[in-house]
């Protein structure tokens, strides 16, 4: 309950932004043709391939905070928990950066890749190392480095694959790498700690 409690709690203070912006995402990634990808990512209404990756997402967030409370300590899935958050939100900023080369930024993913400066990147990846060092430091143990690195990568390289398969740079899919890259860690840690408490 408590691990559903803390993704609820980061849900509404984000707004459920990236949560939109990967159901919307994995629509398009299921519909046929560009145009059909495109009608079916702006359709406000959500989709079978949204519901059905919202479900898997959610329930591996929730399960992996659980496992790690379990298997480690609360603390230790709190701290997995910021880490994922700080990781999470470097992805979209680094992957302006490289994926604009690559496909057109549009929407909201052009507005904010036109306002993302090399210094914002550089801070923005700073701000998450530290973050993931000073959990590191205060657990004792490099987990959390770990599972940050294969959130971190595994986001950035999923979110280009999501780039050169949508031709497309849009706000939902910078929402999309978020998500990713936070499950991913937090599922990361959770098998980090469980095959090391084995």
């Amino acid at each position: 309950v408590a691990a559903i409690l803390a993704i609820a709690g980061i849900v509404m203070v984000s707004g459920a932004v990236h949560l939109d912006g990967l159901a919307d995402t994995a629509d398009a990634l299921v519909a046929l043709g560009p145009d059909g990808a495109e009608r079916a990512r702006k359709d406000p209404a959500i989709g079978v391939g949204g519901a059905a990756t919202l479900i898997l997402v959610l329930g591996s967030e929730a399960a992996s905070l659980a496992l790690l409370a379990i298997d480690a300590s609360p603390l230790a899935a709190g701290i997995a928990c910021v880490a994922a958050g700080g990781v999470s939100r470097a992805v979209p900023v680094i992957l302006v950066r490289v994926a604009h080369r690559n496909a057109q930024p549009i929407g909201l993913g052009g507005w904010f890749a036109a306002r993302t400066t090399n210094v914002a990147a550089s801070l923005v990846v700073a701000s998450a190392a530290v973050l993931c060092l000073a959990g590191a430091f205060v657990l004792g143990s490099p987990t959390v480095i770990a599972a940050a690195g294969v959130g971190g990568i595994g986001g950035l390289t999923l979110g280009m694959g999501l780039v050169r398969t949508r031709g497309q740079l849009d706000g939902d899919l910078l929402g999309a790498s978020v998500e990713l890259s936070f499950v991913l860690t937090l599922v990361a840690a959770a098998a980090i700690v469980g095959g090391v408490g084995r």
